[in-house]
This record gives structure tokens, C-alpha cells and sequence, in this order.
């Protein structure tokens, strides 16, 4: 038998059992389908690291303040707000802004709220259009910011400790921020899937009268095209040194590519780890593929001897049940898939950014689905060639 005729034979064998054989397939789907759903989402995820890193112009430097004594905490920052007019006039210099380090993360402020005696601390950040877990009232619309709405969404916490354990008092409620009036428009459960910082968000319009209480860390220095960004950058430092003579420690150029190099490298190594802990549903799928195959040698021993008696070889009758295996693993990884990519869609939708299929993860997903028919299929494939035909056919 050549072999389109094997491929056939396998194909008829297998259409005979199609129950049989669907439910052989499910623990390889699901193998392959979360095996996908993991890896797709950290294709997407890196995909987006990657968007960022774009968006730093190759002109930017990131100015960093590395101190002499790490473990000594300096009250006065090595960056402030009032800094960045002034570098702005150094001749090279196109733009100055406070680092995000290409990930565009913004760290909350501590500021002090006051309702008549009670007072707490808030963490206050500004609304992005994050998903908030409200519990009560409503949430920050552009709106408030075009108009100039000073209102916050508070964390169950907070709201407690300034109105008492009856959240439903808070929603109206104005309290003195600063030297602002924010009214109370919602609460919001700070455990939102165990990640959330526990933010009291506010408009970003408000968010400048706060700016002078920012923590700035480090900054980004954009230059113009025709300077050396060196030379520019030692003109940047000793302008920050009479800025702030104070600081025990020194002004250096950072790597933004570097942030991005390392998160991506975590973000790989923990998709990698799930993926295999995920792939071990692969390893009961070929448990299932091995007995069926096993089963369907024992039900065709009669078939196996009447072929062997007419001329089949050994390596004939194994590579026909080796195909049949293979083509169960396959059709299995093709659903598991189409399936995987499509859970990953829908949890996409949960997120910020959008799930990716990359022809990398297909090719390794359908070269997994055979090496597992291949593995669970070799040993049955082996004993079905090495039955005597006299005993096959007769018994």
C-alpha cells in the first residue's frame, strides 16, 4: 500500500468510530486549547510591551538619579516640577516630561482628605477609563473633565473611615482635598481581582493641582535632531546639580529599552511556566490516545492477520496505525486550536490589549499534536506489526 492508500485506510478506520474516536480527542483539545489560550495571551501582552518601546523616539533620554548611600531615604526628590522650564531652555533641549518608563504606569499621590473631625490619608490617582468595581453611585465621565467637575470615586475604605460603616451617606457628600471641594460621586470595592492598588480616582484636569506632590523618580528628556544627545545630556546633569545641591548622589543616562527588556523576559518565563504546567492535560490526552489505540488493535487482529497473509509487511501495518493515531492528535490540535485562540478572545475583551495567534504558537501547537500521536501511538503501532498472522487470524 502506497501512501495516499494508507491515509485513506486510516481515515475509513477512524469514520467507523467517530464517537469512539471524538472522545479519544477531547483531552488533546484541551491540552492544545489552553496550552494556545496562555500563550496567545502572552504574545499579546509582549505585542503591547513592544507598542510602548515604539513610542520612545530614539532622541529621548531617560534621566535617572542614582544615590551614594541606597539605603539612606532623601526627603527632597531629585526631580520636580518647577525643574522642567527651566532645562527646557537649555539650548538642545525640545521637551521635558516626567518618565513613565515606557509603560505608561502612573503611581498614585498621598493626599489628605477632611470631612468636618474625621479625617485619612487617600491614594489619588487620575481616571483613565479604568473598569472600576462601583458598589455605589457612578463613575468619572469626560464630561466632568471638560467642565471642570472636581468629584472622586472613593475605595470602600476610605469611604468608611470618613462617613462610618453606611457607604450609602458618602454619595453627595463634598470633602476638602488640598484646597479643592471634591464631591463624592462613588464607591468602588478596592479588591478588584486581588490587583487593584486601592486608587481614589479623580479627574485628570484636578489631578495639576497636585502636582507639586508628585513623586518624580525620573525623567525623559526629548532633543532636538541636530544635537548631540551627550553633550546635551552633561549640560541636562550639571544644571540638575545647582538645581539641587542637597542631594548626596549623582545624575545618570538610564536605558528605557532595558525596562522593556526585562518585563518582557518575566513575562515569557511566566507564560512558559503556565503553559507547561497547562500542556500536562496533553500527557492524559496521549494516555487516552494509546488505549483507544490499543483497543482498536485487539477489535482488528483478524483484519491484521488477513493482510499480513497476503503480503503486508510489518512496517505496513505500523505505519497504518501510526497515521491513524496521528490523524486523532491532529484533528484534535486543529479544534484545540481554533478553540484556544477563541477563548483568548473572549478574555481579551477583559483586557487592555488584544490576544495574538503569532505563526509561531501555530506551528508549535500542530508540530505538538503530532509528536504526541507519534508518542502514544509508536507502542500499539508496534505490536499490532509484530502479530504472528496464523495466530491473528484464527484466534
Amino acid at each position: 500500500m502506497n501512501l495516499v492508500e494508507l491515509l485513506y485506510s486510516a481515515f475509513l478506520s477512524l469514520r467507523a468510530h467517530k464517537l469512539r474516536v471524538f472522545l479519544t480527542m477531547i483531552g488533546i483539545i484541551i491540552g492544545i486549547s489552553s496550552v494556545v489560550v496562555i500563550l496567545s495571551i502572552g504574545a499579546g501582552l509582549k505585542a503591547e510591551v513592544n507598542q510602548s518601546t515604539k513610542n520612545v523616539s530614539i532622541n529621548t533620554v531617560t534621566i535617572d538619579f542614582e544615590p551614594d548611600d541606597l539605603n539612606t531615604v532623601n526627603m527632597s526628590t531629585p526631580f520636580q516640577q518647577s525643574d522642567f522650564k527651566t532645562l527646557e531652555n537649555i539650548d538642545g533641549v525640545e521637551k521635558v516630561s516626567q518618565s513613565t518608563g515606557g509603560l505608561g504606569i502612573s503611581l498614585g499621590i498621598s493626599e489628605m482628605a477632611n470631612f468636618f473631625d474625621k479625617q485619612t490619608s487617600l491614594m489619588i490617582n487620575k481616571y483613565n477609563n479604568e473598569k472600576l468595581n462601583l458598589e455605589l453611585g457612578d463613575t468619572i465621565i469626560k464630561e466632568d473633565d471638560e467642565f471642570n467637575n472636581y468629584v472622586i470615586v472613593l475605595t470602600e475604605d476610605h469611604a468608611k473611615a470618613l462617613f462610618g460603616e453606611d457607604l450609602s451617606q458618602s454619595i453627595g457628600k463634598g470633602i476638602k482635598i488640598g484646597n479643592e471641594i471634591f464631591k463624592v460621586i462613588g464607591i468602588q470595592n478596592k479588591d478588584i481581582n486581588g490587583l487593584s492598588l486601592g486608587y481614589d480616582y479623580i479627574p485628570s484636569f484636578a489631578m495639576k493641582n497636585f502636582e507639586d506632590d508628585i513623586a518624580i523618580s525620573s525623567i525623559d528628556i526629548k532633543i532636538k535632531q541636530e544635537y548631540n544627545v551627550s553633550t546635551v545630556f552633561n549640560e541636562i546633569k550639571k544644571e540638575l546639580e545647582s538645581l539641587h545641591p542637597d542631594l548626596r548622589g549623582k545624575y545618570i543616562q538610564g536605558d528605557p529599552q532595558s525596562v522593556m527588556k526585562a518585563f518582557e523576559k518575566i513575562i515569557g518565563g511566566l507564560t512558559l511556566f503556565i503553559a507547561v504546567v497547562s500542556g500536562i492535560s496533553l500527557f492524559v490526552g496521549g494516555i487516552g490516545v494509546m488505549n483507544i489505540m490499543y483497543v482498536s488493535v485487539a477489535e482488528r487482529k483478524r483484519e491484521i492477520g488477513i493482510r499480513r497473509a497476503i503480503g503486508a509487511k510489518p512496517k505496513t501495518i505500523l505505519l497504518q496505525f501510526l497515521i491513524e493515531s496521528i490523524f486523532i492528535t491532529s484533528i484534535g490540535g486543529i479544534l484545540g486550536i481554533g478553540g484556544g485562540y477563541g477563548i483568548a478572545l473572549i478574555v481579551g475583551l477583559f483586557m487592555s490589549f488584544k490576544p495574538l495567534l503569532t505563526t509561531g504558537i501555530l506551528i508549535g501547537s500542530s508540530f505538538t499534536s503530532v509528536t504526541v500521536g507519534i508518542i502514544f501511538g509508536i507502542i500499539p503501532a508496534i505490536r499490532a506489526s509484530r502479530l504472528d498472522p496464523i495466530k491473528a487470524i484464527y484466534k
